[in-house]
């Protein structure tokens, strides 16, 4: 065959190929992109494939005026439909992702900020997102306002053809269990209690304690490399090169949405107490502290420095970090199968009931006077007191439930086991 030939025969191929992958992707629309914008979303995405998709791709047809930013925390306990948000801020949109950065919440804010610019920005802050790399899925092409951005017509057309979207479309032709998670989260996503665990699985995993050790291990086993810090390091935030970095990105944020005139109301998520008794035992509460410290320090500075065609109120960040009447909720005992937390599905993901008590606090809300979740906003003159108070509730919480702190120390010698497999 001559080359020429040859050259035409592969290229033909190629594209028929091509044109196979995104018809198959096209009809069966794997990641739910042709149904539109689902602003209404009460359950979080991660059930599904492609959220990352979905949620930059939302944003076009949305529309937003309002955004919730933030990890899997934020995305599971944040309603955009809750009353606590006013018609002013309406289109409400929750761009909330499990496992981002601080940097990627970042390019999140741009991106929704550069097809429809925004008014307000509500942004559920952990510690984690500060320490992570980020999702591994997020691609900043797709997104609006950064020096990697495509056109959108290129950027649909990487998708159509992606390896993902093919291994999507081909797991629910076979029926796997993806589908089922695309199934299972159509049927839940307009019940506005559906983030409750099914009786089903509370009698598999032995009673949400069962689910809440699962979620706990696998939380902190994703980050092994991270545990244990030197605790001269892990006093200080930028003593590490990355952790600096992250900080440095969560500068960048608040300073381009003062540039660009969006109201700020950022508040440190409300994880069960029993959470923070794990980052005791992985030598994370310095880091904690030194984190709340970090982020209070650039808070202040960037709000100084702010400049802006509106004047707007001063930077607030809302601190529901902490052992209130919330995060103490108790924890079923191990094999009872007909308790559910009223607060909680697992120790790090709280519910849209409490999510709805933090709307109302840090906008304003009514019955904002009688929340059990505390008035506590940080700043350079409260820090020191807030750090010293916790300290001082945490110990009274393991004086309180022993228990926790004990079944918490032989997980974590499990994880350390299984680690060094």
């Amino acid at each position: 065959m001559k080359p020429r030939t040859y050259l035409i025969v592969v290229l033909g191929l190629a594209a028929m190929l091509s044109g196979a992958v995104i018809g198959l992707n096209a009809r069966i629309d794997p990641y739910g992109l042709a149904a539109g914008p689902d602003i209404g979303n009460v359950v979080a995405d991660t059930p599904r494939p492609g959220a990352f998709w979905r949620k930059a791709l939302t944003v076009r047809e949305a529309r937003p005026r309002t955004i919730v930013l933030g990890t899997s925390r934020a995305d599971f306990g944040i309603n955009p439909r809750s009353s606590a948000f006013a018609s002013e801020y309406a289109p409400v949109l929750n761009l909330s992702l499990g496992g981002l950065s601080i940097d990627q919440i970042r390019l999140m804010l741009i991106h929704a900020n550069t097809v429809s610019p925004l008014r307000l920005a509500v942004i559920g802050l952990d510690l984690e997102s500060f320490l992570d790399a980020g999702r591994s899925d997020f691609d900043p092409a797709a997104l609006e306002g950064n020096p990697e951005s495509e056109p959108q017509s290129l950027v649909r057309f990487r998708l159509g053809v992606s390896r993902e979207a093919l291994s999507a479309s081909l797991a629910q032709l076979t029926g796997s269990d993806a589908a089922a998670g695309v199934r299972a989260h159509k049927a839940q996503t307009n019940d506005p209690r559906a983030w409750r665990i099914p009786d089903s699985a509370l009698k598999l995993w032995d009673g949400q304690h069962g689910l809440i050790w699962v979620a706990e291990f696998d939380n902190f086993y994703a980050r092994v490399p991270l545990l244990f810090p030197q605790a001269s390091t892990a006093s200080r935030w930028n003593s590490d090169l990355r952790r600096a970095a992250a900080m440095a990105s969560f500068r960048e944020l608040l300073r381009y949405a003062r540039s660009h005139d969006i109201e700020m109301r950022m508040f440190i998520s409300p994880v069960h107490a029993r959470y923070f008794e794990w980052y005791r035992h992985v030598g994370w509460w310095p880091l904690f502290e030194a984190w709340k410290r970090a982020l209070v320090d650039a808070t202040e500075t960037v709000d100084a420095k702010a400049t802006g065609a509106v004047a707007q109120p001063a930077i607030v960040l809302w601190d529901f970090g902490s052992f209130h009447s919330i995060a103490t909720e108790t924890v079923p005992p191990i094999g009872d199968h007909a308790s559910h937390m009223r607060w909680y599905r697992d120790t790090s993901h709280y519910s849209p009931d409490v999510g709805d008590l933090v709307l109302a606090r840090i906008l304003g809300g009514p019955g904002q006077e009688t929340s059990p979740l505390p008035d506590s906003r940080l700043t350079k003159a409260s820090i020191d007191d807030a750090i010293s108070r916790i300290r001082l509730e945490a110990l009274r919480y393991r004086l309180a439930v022993p228990g926790e702190s004990a079944d918490i120390g032989d997980m974590l010698a499990y994880l350390r086991r299984v680690a060094k497999k």
